[in-house]
């Protein structure tokens, strides 16, 4: 099975196209070397074109000569083939052309037709099959890998040359036998590959790579920085985010890592974690907990494991009142995802869900509120919000006793407070209209504390005049539920017709159908 995707198709060209592109305008249309570079970078785009790795600066009518990381490439490539004293400077030297402050732009292309993951790939096949190679070494080769595939060039090239399934199958166990403290950055690799390329992932599920990390989880040993690297290449696998693919094997990639026992194994690692002592390394394991549990099966695994009630725990810790906004977000959508369940319902409200929810919406509400609040901090609290709201929202599809219980502990004044706060926020508008609807669809009796109690009448209306594209469906449906009068008023879904002189128009072209049609007018 695929996980379907919105695909919007990217091309990609070269720094020295880019460069020619720029020349020709000061060339053919005596532009300034500035306005020939805006120039260029607005023809590319409105072609389609990814230049987000491009250098954007003018090259000067000689061109730019070599590509720094291309140089280090080399040089780094030439120090592996001779095995040389100096290949942790070349390697040091390479990572600072391709990351952080020293990176340069266009390194992508610059490094790898340099050769850079070959060289990187030999000098990893060298540390973990040499005698006498100390762990720092392994850790200093794989982290150098893993820095060279952050460019989508090195990262086609290392699934072109099937170094996925080695990795796997024959350095990932050498390096647990000989090097176990390495483990951090051989998970580094793989999340350095995966991301944004469907192929490697796909390269990565057929080796078998979640059987490793799943052991990453179970065993009690595993530090901080091998858990997070664990969970950031469980993200990478279970991501669809290749722009370039039409489709993604996301949901297949979660059913393998829970076959190989993942929601147990998360779960006890998320058990083990003080969220006092690293609140964020418990956020990345909710986040890996939700990316894995992608059907009814595993929800219910997952709860039966522990995960519903460390997640709730976790949301009533000090660090929420503290206004960790990141553990917030992530256990409030690995909640939502696991209340997809209806086994988990009940599970949820009963073991006090809907208080402990909105107590963090109220929580996140008051900080985005205060008028000190930077804007960024702002958006950060209400994507809480959004989450927290959208997990109400789940546990009362199809659960009229959620319904009932959220009228009874008095959830809809907070929500509708939220709704009222957060009006330039699209996604609490939204995640709103979607509670309440399923609050009185499933529970008529709820309609008079919402409609005299609140002021969610007029705040839907709002929401579908202020957020139309994200707002008009759901409010609509919502009023409507309420026995709102006008509740369809703003919303004219159409769908696209084949007009018998084989033209698509919506139903409200229709009218201007040519004479003369088959069918004749349209009574």
């Amino acid at each position: 099975a695929t996980a379907k995707m919105a695909v919007k198709m990217l091309r990609r060209i070269t720094q020295e196209t880019f460069d020619e592109c720029v020349q020709g305008n000061i060339d053919d249309f005596e532009m300034e070397p500035d306005e020939a570079v805006e120039e260029a970078v607005k023809e590319f785009e409105l072609q389609g074109v990814d230049i987000s790795q491009i250098d954007k600066s003018y090259a000067g009518p000689d061109g730019r000569g070599e590509h720094p990381a291309a140089s280090a490439a080399k040089e780094h490539a030439t120090a592996v083939e001779s095995n040389a004293a100096n290949i942790d400077e070349t390697a040091k030297k390479l990572r600072e052309c391709i990351s952080g402050e020293g990176a340069v732009p266009g390194w992508g292309s610059a490094c790898v037709n340099a050769g850079a993951v070959q060289a990187c790939w030999r000098r990893c096949e060298q540390t973990v099959t040499g005698p006498d190679v100390s762990t720092d070494v392994v850790t200093d080769a794989m982290t150098t890998l893993a820095a060279v595939l952050g460019c989508d060039e090195a990262r086609d090239t290392f699934v072109g040359l099937r170094h996925p399934m080695k990795f796997v199958t024959e350095h990932w166990p050498a390096c647990v036998q000989s090097h176990p403290t390495s483990v951090a950055s051989m998970c580094q690799v793989v999340a350095a590959a995966a991301t944004k390329n469907e192929a490697a992932k796909g390269a990565f599920i057929k080796a078998g790579v979640e059987v490793p990390l799943v052991a990453v989880f179970q065993t009690p040993e595993s530090n901080g920085e091998v858990l997070r690297a664990a969970c950031a290449a469980v993200k990478a696998l279970t991501t669809g985010d290749d722009p370039r693919e039409p489709a993604s094997g996301a949901f297949t990639h979660s059913r393998a890592f829970a076959k190989a026992g993942a929601a147990s194994a998360l779960c006890a690692s998320l058990k083990r974690v003080d969220a006092k002592e690293d609140a964020h390394l418990c956020a990345s394991l909710a986040s890996a907990l939700k990316h894995t549990a992608v059907n009814d099966d595993i929800c219910k695994e997952t709860a039966e494991h522990g995960g519903v009630a460390r997640a709730l725990e976790l949301l009533s810790t000090d660090a929420i009142a503290a206004g960790d906004a990141r553990l917030a977000k992530a256990c409030a959508a690995c909640l939502r995802q696991l209340a997809g369940s209806d086994s988990n319902k009940s599970r949820i409200v009963n073991a006090g869900g809907l208080a402990v929810l909105v107590h963090v919406v109220n929580v996140f509400g008051a900080r985005a509120s205060d008028s000190s609040c930077a804007e960024i901090d702002v958006a950060k609290y209400r994507s809480v919000q959004e989450q927290c709201v959208g997990c109400l929202a789940a546990l009362l599809l199809k659960n009229p006793e959620g319904a009932a219980r959220c009228g009874a502990e008095g959830v809809f004044e907070p929500v509708v407070d939220a709704m009222s706060k957060a009006r330039t926020h699209a996604g609490v508008q939204r995640q709103c209209a979607m509670f309440l609807r399923n609050a009185v669809v499933r529970n008529p009796e709820n309609v008079p504390a919402v409609l005299l109690n609140t002021d969610a009448e007029a705040l839907l209306r709002l929401s579908k005049k202020n957020h139309p594209r994200e707002c008009v469906d759901v409010a609509s449906a919502a009023m409507r539920d309420l026995g709102c009068e006008n509740y369809n008023e703003g919303w004219t879904p159409t769908t696209a017709v084949m007009g018998a002189d084989g033209v698509v128009r919506t139903p409200e072209e229709l009218g201007d159908e040519p004479e003369g049609c088959v069918n004749g007018p349209i009574p």
